[in-house]
């Protein structure tokens, strides 16, 4: 029987071995480490500081009845921040708050709350519309032209005043400044109609197309010009002036006022938000004013505009019987839109606004002698919360699209952070990583935007965050032991195009916020 021999170099070798075999197990239990501290870290984060889930809070203001009834409703007020809601009868007016509609300010907002009211101010429009004609001012039949000179020979100058207020004019929705700038607007959330004056907006009068067969378009230009007309008509110098001193100061709604520019915008009004929780710009402009591109209101002076237009003591009162169709069974007047109520029963005379970041709905019952109004500083439509209020109805949610693609961003974000993360196992080079780095934070930021916080917190925000902090903490320990080279040994070219497009989508995305 024979012995094994036992060599130097065997012995040698197993030594060497046993060496490279010790450090591998090291590294895998800090990478383990690592891993478990970037999802704790992660996920605090995100639930810290990351995008918050706007749904109304417990703080409440005004009536508790009345806040009892809207927390009621059935559905969810995800989506929504805060609400400032009223309920109009012939006693007078009752107000609830409920949320806090500023994180700068907690609490439930007041009867006195100011909020951005957007096309409800059609409405004014509207009546200043009837009075005129009640004046002897203009005619519904007066073409644009005859009040507006500037626009003769063109052909929005030969449509009729009563086209414009009833949508059909054949104008479209926006003149060409307002529309250019609603593109970046939407894109860089940024206002769009601060560039349109008032002198602007006759000028995209002037060059814009007249479609006599376009039927009923709603039209933010058609009601910006006939608001335009009005006070030419009434000498009355701007639209705040003549809005003032026929509507506004007659019925005593001392909070509502409308920008035309950024220092007009009242310094106590709310802000407003997209649906993830970034805030939204403010808009004002002067063009745009007639057709409630930047007017401030709280919801007790509504109640006031509300209340004189169910006794007929409104100024301009006719605006709100009905003169023409206006699809699907719905009828318009001068601004003010009739069709079949919420409820089921009768008819409502009513009109919606919305702003970057607000929602908004007043809706009369004419033959009752209510109204109900609600204001929110959200993109989640009031319209919901009216027609819950109405008719039982749960409150609708976020339209199944707008949830698609933005648990698809989540899924971008996140696959985007394990890829860096995997990658960091082998990478060979810094670049690559880096790229990979890059491309996370795209997905980060993307998320920030996009997500789905109508239904989640920012903790999701951070379950995206881990895997691309746990891919740093991995190429630090690596880095640690061995240096790694910045440029990979194989195809160091093709990373430097990656990364930098990376990081103009990364930067890109920013201007979203």
């Amino acid at each position: 029987m024979t012995t094994p021999s036992t060599s130097p170099t065997s012995i040698d070798s197993e030594v060497r071995v046993s060496e490279s075999e010790t450090p591998r197990r090291r590294p895998t239990r800090a990478i383990l480490a690592v891993i478990g501290a970037a999802a704790i870290v992660g996920v605090a984060v995100g639930a810290a500081i990351g995008p918050q889930h706007q749904t109304v809070s417990a703080s409440t203001a005004g009536d508790p009845g009345l806040a009892e009834r809207i927390r009621s409703l059935p559905g969810s007020f995800d989506s929504f921040r805060s609400l400032s809601v009223a309920e109009i009868g012939p006693d007078g007016a009752v107000f609830a708050g409920l949320g806090d509609a500023d994180p700068g300010n907690p609490g439930a907002p007041t009867a006195d709350t100011v909020f951005e009211l957007g096309s409800i101010t059609k409405t004014f429009t509207g009546a200043l519309f009837a009075e005129a004609i009640d004046r002897g001012e203009v005619s519904p039949d007066d073409t644009l032209a005859q009040h507006l000179p500037e626009l003769e020979g063109t052909e929005a100058g030969d449509v009729t005043l009563a086209s414009l207020s009833q949508h059909s004019s054949g104008l479209p929705g926006l003149g060409a400044t307002a529309a250019e700038a609603a593109v970046s607007g939407v894109l860089l959330n940024e206002n769009a109609y601060a560039t349109t004056t008032t002198e602007q907006l006759i000028a995209d009068a002037a060059v814009a197309p007249v479609d006599p067969d376009q039927g009923s378009l709603y039209s933010n230009f058609a009601v910006s010009l006939l608001g335009t007309a009005l006070v030419e008509a009434a000498d009355a110098g701007d639209y705040a002036t003549l809005l003032e001193q026929r509507i506004t100061g007659p019925l005593g709604m001392d909070d509502t006022v409308v920008a035309a520019s950024a220092d007009e915008v009242p310094a106590d009004a709310v802000p407003g938000f997209l649906i993830n929780g970034v805030p939204a710009p403010r808009w004002w402009g002067e063009g745009y004013l007639p057709a409630g591109s930047s007017t401030f209101t709280t919801a007790a002076d509504l109640a006031l505009w509300a209340q004189a237009n169910l006794d007929g003591t409104a100024p301009g009162a006719a605006a709100l019987e009905p003169t023409a169709p206006m699809g699907e069974g719905a009828e318009i007047g001068w601004g003010w839109i009739t069709s079949a109520s919420f409820s089921g029963e009768g008819l409502q005379t009513w009109h919606n606004g919305g702003t970057a970041g607000f929602r908004t709905m007043l809706t009369l019952d004419r033959d009752a002698g209510t109204a109900f109004i609600a204001l929110s500083n959200t993109v989640a439509p009031a319209d919901y919360i009216a027609l819950s209020y109405a008719s039982g109805a749960p409150i609708a949610e976020v339209d199944a699209p707008s949830q698609t693609v933005a648990w698809g961003v989540f899924g971008l974000a996140l696959l985007f952070g394990l890829i860096a993360l995997l990658r960091s196992f082998r990478a060979k080079g810094l670049l690559p990583s880096v790229s990979d780095l890059i491309w996370a934070t795209f997905g980060l930021l993307l998320l920030w935007h996009s997500g789905p916080w109508f239904a989640v917190g920012g903790w999701l925000w951070g379950i995206a965050l881990a895997p691309a902090l746990a891919a740093i903490g991995v190429l630090v320990l690596r880095a640690s032991r061995v240096p790694l080279p910045f440029l990979p040994p194989r195809r160091p070219w093709l990373w430097w195009p990656v990364a930098v497009i990376g990081a103009v989508l990364a930067v890109g995305v920013t201007f979203l916020w």
